[in-house]
């Protein structure tokens, strides 16, 4: 401050404009540092780890985040731009990231997951593939724009369960491939990021859904009503038409292993006089199934289950049923002077149906047979003892997953309003 004293006033001036422009500088340099396009990969410090042990029947915790459970050994979870990780499937919460993958600024649309990849969709239309051992990137494509942002809330749930637009499917040879579609369509090997066919939009497309060896996309141009059938590995088109019903049907994606992935079959409803069911067939054709019309029907590998339950209705039982003949093949009931009538089926995985009833007990039905695997109350110790409503719901073999909502409280309050606790997402596993 001395040298500043003795130097003249034209000298000062300039000496201080020059340090001005070098505070604006090093400032400048220190925003772009912070707020530049980036990826932060964080990869997995540990060997992938070995399968859990089957957990025992019953409530294991209640998390933040809903999870996406991969091969048994690990839950992946969205943020609004991150991706991650951790690596006990049975721990009653979340544990610190096995894995991350961040991106800045864009916002994450979408997670699916199959053959140990980790795709995510991201508001800029890139695709990344996450190796599921190690939190890698595997490879980056352009896909198509599916979202301008993150709509998960607090849990993402809606962007690991049901992704708008991103979905796993097989081709007809039995490749895994992943698909965007929006406004068009593009498809990519899964295991090598390889494009495969992309399609331009006419704007009519409604929501897609993958079938074996297909994509279908509702046409909502057409009337009647159809569906545009692109071949999973080639992207040839084909047409199909609802020649019995107008346009504005709308249709249910049924059988699907999460969200609208690898679906079995299909249902049409404009009103419930009116209501359709079909199967999807590994040939591609699409076979009629009356056993998949009413509107509370499952469709549960080849089994269509008949679930006529709700809060409102009395216990009644399940039957499943041949989905393409309609022959009974079981039928479950509730056991005698039992309290916990049943609210329905909630989830299908790895041949199990998870009903939950009134009281908020999990009840696990094979598929196959009928026959009640586990019954166990789902209340944890912390819970408050007052009802909650269902959210969304996921399973993956024995493991299932729910939100809890505060009753009666619209989608568009807060999230502290409406999410029934401040760790919403029940896990719980079934025999």
């Amino acid at each position: 401050m001395r040298i500043m004293r003795v130097l003249p006033g034209w000298a000062r001036y300039t000496l201080y404009s020059v340090l001005a422009v070098a505070l604006l500088l090093a400032s400048g340099i220190v925003v772009w540092r912070v707020l530049r396009p980036a990826e932060v990969v964080t990869a997995a410090r540990t060997a992938y780890p070995a399968g859990s042990d089957v957990p025992a029947a019953g409530p294991i915790g209640a998390l933040i985040s809903a999870p996406l459970i991969v091969d048994g050994r690990i839950r992946v979870y969205a943020a609004k731009r991150q991706i991650w990780s951790d690596d006990q499937p049975d721990f009653r919460y979340e544990k610190s990231p096995f894995w991350s993958f961040r991106r800045w600024p864009q916002q994450l649309i979408g997670v699916v997951e199959a053959d140990g990849t980790v795709v995510g969709s991201w508001s800029d239309g890139k695709l990344t593939a996450l190796d599921a051992r190690t939190g890698k990137v595997k490879w980056r494509a352009d896909g198509i724009v599916l979202g301008d942002r993150y709509a998960g809330r607090r849990t993402g749930a809606a962007t690991v369960w049901t992704p708008p637009g991103l979905l796993t499917g097989r081709s007809a040879n039995g490749d895994p491939v992943v698909v965007t579609a929006g406004a068009g369509a593009a498809a990519f090997n899964l295991a090598t990021g390889t494009p495969l066919w992309r399609k331009d939009g006419n704007g009519c497309g409604a929501q897609a859904f993958t079938g074996p060896g297909q994509l279908l996309v509702p046409d909502s141009c057409t009337d009647p009503q159809g569906l545009t059938r692109y071949d999973l590995a080639s992207g040839s088109a084909s047409q199909w038409a609802f020649h019995s019903l107008p346009s504005g049907v709308l249709m249910t994606p049924l059988g699907c292993r999460v969200g609208n992935s690898e679906c079995g079959g299909l249902r049409l409803e404009q009103h419930a006089a009116q209501s359709q069911g079909w199967l999807l067939t590994n040939g591609g054709d699409i076979v009629s199934a009356d056993t998949l019309a009413p509107a509370h029907a499952w469709l549960a590998g080849d089994v269509a289950v008949d679930a006529p339950l709700g809060d409102t209705t009395d216990t009644r039982a399940l039957t499943g049923k041949d989905a393409r003949t309609g022959a009974n093949r079981w039928t479950w009931s509730p056991a005698s002077g039992d309290d916990n009538t049943s609210v329905g089926v909630v989830a299908v995985a790895d041949g199990r149906l998870f009903v939950l009833s009134r009281a908020r007990t999990l009840i696990v039905v094979d598929q196959a047979t009928g026959q009640e695997l586990s019954r166990t109350p789902t209340a944890l110790p912390q819970d408050p003892d007052r009802p909650y409503d269902l959210g969304l719901a996921y399973a993956a073999g024995p493991y299932f997953a729910v939100e809890r909502l505060t009753p009666g409280v619209a989608p568009s309050a807060t999230d502290d309003q409406y999410y029934y606790l401040p760790r919403p997402v029940l896990l719980a596993a079934g025999a």
